[in-house]
């Protein structure tokens, strides 16, 4: 398995948000937890990523590597990236400086410019414009642009196409698929049920803090997530 996560626990203060979350992803799948606002998701995916909150117990295994005791940067350097919810970019930086960040040694290669261009070409077009000038869209790209640019094994997405017009979540949708394509490994926090059927290979739902049901893509039950995400099941005729 590329991650592993076995009883993993989160607190803020004296309240137990993640409360023993165990599950696996491996290489090449993409796998969805899914939840309703306010039952947990960005806080196991920043519990993971050792950003928040303060106290964790549990196992965090990824390629092999126990990473529940490092920070952050040491994660990263392992080939996990992140694309918060709300994008995140830096405003005050151009394109160029928000996609160079992630490089920390040596200097910006085209080639991986033009892996990014390759997924998002209007970044191409802007390299030079500020992250803050962008629309809402475009800074979604170049959030995962910034991911890409660290050559990640794993990208964790939290909410990747909220917020987002149609065509802009359709772009979005299609580029997770491509990662696949270069061994990139995805998984998605969200409670969008559309992305869930149509990118996860396997879903967690993931309610007040505890996985709740899990199943693979094919043999999902479309009125237990309907239930769970708080969704009106749409009537046939």
């Amino acid at each position: 398995m590329l991650l592993k996560v076995e009883d993993l626990r989160a607190y803020y203060n004296k309240s137990h948000i993640i409360q023993g979350v165990s599950f696996e992803v491996a290489k090449g799948e993409i796998i969805g937890i899914l939840g309703r606002n306010g039952m947990g998701k960005s806080t196991l995916m920043r519990s993971i990523l050792d950003l928040t909150p303060p106290r964790t117990t549990g196992s965090v295994k990824f390629d092999g590597v126990e990473i529940s005791s490092l920070k952050a940067h040491k994660i990263a350097g392992l080939g996990l990236s992140y694309v918060p919810q709300g994008r995140h970019i830096f405003p005050r930086l151009t394109v160029l400086e928000n996609l160079s960040i992630p490089v920390t040694k040596g200097k910006v290669h085209g080639e991986d410019l033009d892996e990014v261009f390759g997924y998002f070409p209007v970044l191409k077009e802007r390299l030079k414009q500020l992250g803050g000038t962008l629309s809402g869209g475009q800074q979604q790209m170049l959030a995962i642009g910034r991911a890409i640019m660290s050559k990640p094994k794993l990208i964790i997405f939290d909410e990747p196409t909220e917020g987002l017009q149609p065509s802009i979540v359709q772009q979005v949708r299609e580029t997770i698929k491509r990662f696949r394509d270069r061994g990139i490994t995805a998984l998605i926090a969200d409670q969008n049920l559309e992305n869930a059927l149509d990118l996860c290979d396997r879903v967690y739902v993931l309610e007040k803090g505890v996985i709740k049901y899990t199943e693979q893509r094919e043999n999902l039950s479309l009125e237990m997530l309907c239930t769970y995400l708080g969704v009106v099941k749409k009537q046939k005729g």
